[in-house]
């Protein structure tokens, strides 16, 4: 069974201390590939360095809550080019950060650019900004996944026309994510991937910032369960999906 956890912060803590477990671990679970976005300037450094282990794909930008550090497309540009990046990301808009929304939108809207120039998928963030994310997509009609998923099938069913992939994790492990757990049942086989999130979101049972990579698992297993599939079905259709969007490294 091939489990591709297809967003991981290998870089923060406490995964960067104890990073040889943390992939012995992953593997032993049956990952057998990562991806592991940036979210600032510092941490494009960092996941560069990452992109040399086996199994590990990188994505660089500009996370919205680091949207008010000097922002460099050209930087960007050289640094996926360099890199051999599979994404742009992690990128996005998200109202509940103190940065203002207009840097936000600038920042977000300059990495979009970057993507199609480069013909790269993004990988997104959203939160509380559903509709002035939409309509940016409506003008930079990139190809790509919106990451952690937990909204509803109705809006689900937008960004699905926007051209978008969803990514579920580990809120589908919570038997009270409601809408999340209605979005994976709906969501069409060739549309979902698989996450983690590591350290940063959490699972029925592990807490936020203990995740790992390995849970990935779990998040297989919940879907399977939602869905009335084998996990062995799920995994390969999520490692289609996957490789379908971001290639086969």
């Amino acid at each position: 069974m091939r489990l591709f956890d297809t967003h991981c912060h290998l870089f923060m803590e406490p995964l960067q201390s104890d990073l040889e477990a943390v992939l012995s671990r992953s593997t032993e679970a049956g990952v057998q590939r990562l991806i592991v976005p940036s979210v600032d300037r510092e941490s494009i450094r960092r996941t560069v360095t990452l992109g040399s282990i086996p199994g590990i794909q990188i994505a660089l930008g500009i996370h919205p809550w680091q949207a008010e550090e000097i922002f460099d497309a050209g930087f960007l540009m050289e640094s996926l080019n360099a890199s051999g990046a599979c994404a742009v990301g992690e990128i996005g808009l998200d109202w509940k950060s103190p940065v203002v929304r207009e840097r936000q939108m600038e920042v977000f809207t300059s990495q979009l650019r970057v993507a199609l120039e480069m013909n790269l998928p993004v990988i997104l963030h959203c939160r509380n900004a559903y509709e002035e994310m939409l309509t940016a997509l409506k003008d930079y009609p990139v190809k790509g996944v919106i990451h952690a998923w937990s909204r509803s099938p109705e809006l689900m069913e937008r960004f699905l026309d926007a051209g978008l992939v969803i990514s579920f994790g580990g809120a589908v492990t919570r038997p009270g994510a409601r809408n999340a757990l209605r979005s994976a049942a709906a969501v069409p086989s060739d549309r979902f991937v698989l996450e983690t999130d590591a350290p940063s979101i959490g699972l029925r049972n592990v807490p936020s910032g203990e995740s790992e990579p390995a849970h990935i698992v779990q998040v297989l297993g919940a879907m399977a369960e939602i869905r009335q599939e084998e996990p062995e079905t799920l995994s390969e259709k999520a490692w289609r999906n996957s490789v379908r969007l971001f290639g086969d490294g």
